[in-house]
């Protein structure tokens, strides 16, 4: 799996696509669990098909809780987001959360419709705080915001985003474990999606994270050859 810069240990919805697909071209059964290998870990993905619908859930693991973000660093990031101070949760902290890869979720009371990445190094500050992306979370509305870390696409639905957010709101009691609940998320691009989380275990010890939704076949192809394997 990629984006526009690299190959990446780990994505969501891509998996949860690519699991479908697997359903639909080799699995008559209503439902179908896979196991799906990736460069940094294994995943697996449990897909349902009930007439012309396909449904997947990805069990994303145990979520990884790295250091809250020091309280001197909060109002770099507010900037560099294009957000005031008084945006910021008043009771939630900035924290790296990792489910494959680490973001740093940034909890908001107001403001998720200004939030962008307005400075050329936002890479180099998110590194400052051991993090890769950014999730920008309005925790009443229950919606977030995730771009490119050069600011210039944004994300409609990111599913690995999407289940470390589900581990911080469970760890912060801000959604009952072991239940499923809807994060929404590609409203500013006008590709608005609806997000399934959970997470399973206690608020100190949770040990899983899962994150699906409804998957739609846009498009289909084959190919006329088989890659082969060069041998040198």
């Amino acid at each position: 799996m990629f984006d526009l810069f690299g190959e990446l240990d780990f994505a969501g919805h891509p998996l949860l696509g690519a699991a479908c697909a697997l359903h639909a071209s080799s699995s008559q059964e209503d439902t179908a669990l896979w196991t799906i290998h990736l460069p940094a870990r294994t995943v697996s993905v449990m897909t349902s098909h009930r007439g012309d619908s396909y449904t997947a859930v990805l069990d994303q693991g145990q979520p990884v809780f790295l250091a809250p973000v020091p309280i001197e660093k909060t109002a770099a990031f507010a900037a560099a987001l294009n957000l005031h101070l008084e945006d910021l949760s008043a009771t939630l902290p900035m924290e790296v959360v990792s489910t494959g890869l680490r973001y740093l979720i940034v909890p908001l009371d107001r403001g998720l419709e200004r939030a962008r990445i307005v400075t050329p190094d936002f890479e180099a500050l998110l590194a400052s705080v051991g993090a890769q992306f950014v999730y920008v979370l309005d925790v009443v509305a229950m919606e977030g915001r995730h771009w490119n870390n050069d600011g210039q696409m944004e994300d409609v639905a990111t599913g690995s985003g999407a289940g470390t957010v589900a581990a911080y709101l469970a760890r912060h009691g801000r959604i009952p474990l072991g239940q499923e609940t809807i994060l929404s998320q590609g409203r500013f691009t006008g590709r608005p999606s609806r997000i399934r989380i959970r997470a399973d275990g206690t608020a100190a010890s949770i040990h899983r994270v899962l994150v699906g939704g409804d998957v739609a076949f846009v498009g289909q192809g084959t190919l006329a050859t088989l890659p082969r394997e060069e041998v040198v």
